[in-house]
């Protein structure tokens, strides 16, 4: 809240008097209601369950001279039993704000303090450069929440920008700060980011209770067919100095099958040397190298204009693990949508029924089987 009340003192000190107060209110907001049958462990419930329910506000409140500032501000309410609440993977009873901003813009440059969405990059399912990406990219509703920060972005170009971003680790005194830019280079999309994260207490995002240095880079273009690779390479701040390096390929291409089949395919590559992060390293792996290799396919393709079913699959090149999600979006009005979907896995290895995306435990872990219903509208 200090960053929005920051922010409104700035456009004070920016915009003069005659400044012309403008102030928008759109209301929107989502019900989501679902429900999975699942092949739970013993002592588990067989069904999960979901619902949510969101309201937002969102508008314009100055504009002069080329001036916007403009805010975000919505909540939701999340209640949720079954299996994945027994075994602490969430909570049964969650009320939170998802976007709560205000931005000061004006066209080539903008600020935006508050709790905001911060993605970048240009792969799909694997995100080398998603230092603030907590979607579920095989769920029902493919979105991320968002972090407490300010992020400052100057256009350059139509097709070149720079921005950098400040966030409290919320551990101490502690900031993760990080910079990046982007551009078109003979027609490819090209970036490179560098970022500092100490140690944080924001347990929701990868590597959060570790303290490093990034960087990456990403490319994204089209040749006949879409392609992208995307790199980031972590190094860690203790004596050793040891790292850790993720790297996706990604191409995508839409096949004139009925009315257009898309599908879209990446590898994934992970690799730590010994004791970067050892706090989360299962013991029968401490003191080794860590590599594992992974690959992502998904299918999709509309059914008239009603209808349209996708497929997830994620294969595990290591131990031969194998996840499939699919499901069937219906629209039935222009805000109303009902999903089936559901999830299955195993592995190909002979004799081995477990692995790192499938695996029978007798704690739910949430790669069990399960098939459900899910009611998003609208509104």
């Amino acid at each position: 809240m200090l960053l929005l009340a920051f922010l409104l003192l700035l456009a004070f000190l920016l915009l003069p008097d005659s400044t012309s107060w403008a102030l928008d209110v759109d209301f929107e907001g989502r019900l989501k209601m679902g429900r999975n049958l699942v092949d739970s462990p013993p002592s588990h419930k067989n069904f999960d369950s979901e619902l949510e329910l969101r309201l937002g506000v969102l508008g314009g409140l100055i504009e002069k001279d080329g001036w916007v500032l403009d805010y975000e501000l919505s909540a939701d309410a999340k209640q949720a039993d079954g299996p994945s609440v027994q075994s602490g993977l969430r909570s049964g009873t969650d009320v939170d704000f998802f976007r709560a901003w205000l931005r000061l813009d004006n066209e080539k440059f903008k600020i935006r303090g508050g709790r905001q969405k911060i993605i970048f990059g240009s792969a799909t399912i694997f995100r080398p450069l998603g230092f603030f990406d907590t979607r579920n990219v095989a769920g029902v509703v493919l979105e991320t929440r968002g972090v407490d920060g300010v992020r400052a972005t100057h256009f350059l170009s139509a097709t070149s920008l720079v921005e950098g971003w400040l966030l409290p680790a919320k551990k101490g005194n502690a900031w993760i700060f990080g910079m990046r830019g982007e551009m078109l280079v003979g027609g490819v999309e090209t970036g490179a980011v560098f970022q500092y994260h100490p140690k944080s207490d924001l347990d929701d995002l990868p590597g959060f209770n570790h303290e490093m240095v990034q960087v990456g880079y990403h490319l994204k273009g089209e040749k006949r067919f879409g392609f992208w690779h995307e790199s980031r390479l972590d190094i860690a701040t203790k004596p050793s100095k040891p790292i850790q390096f993720d790297t996706v390929f990604g191409a995508d291409y839409t096949f004139a099958i009925g009315e257009g089949l898309h599908v879209l395919a990446e590898y994934f590559l992970t690799t730590r040397q010994k004791n970067f992060g050892s706090d989360d390293v299962d013991p029968a792996d401490a003191g080794k190298r860590r590599t594992f290799q992974q690959i992502g396919i998904t299918l999709d393709q509309p059914v008239g204009i009603d209808i349209q079913w996708q497929l997830f699959g994620f294969y595990d090149l290591r131990d031969k693990s194998f996840r499939l999600v699919p499901q069937i979006e219906y629209a039935l009005t222009d805000a109303l949508f009902l999903y089936l979907h559901g999830q299955v896995g195993g592995s190909l290895k002979s004799g081995k029924k477990d692995g790192r995306l499938f695996h029978k435990t007798d704690r739910f872990n949430g790669t069990e089987s399960s098939l459900g219903l899910t009611l998003v509208n609208y509104f």
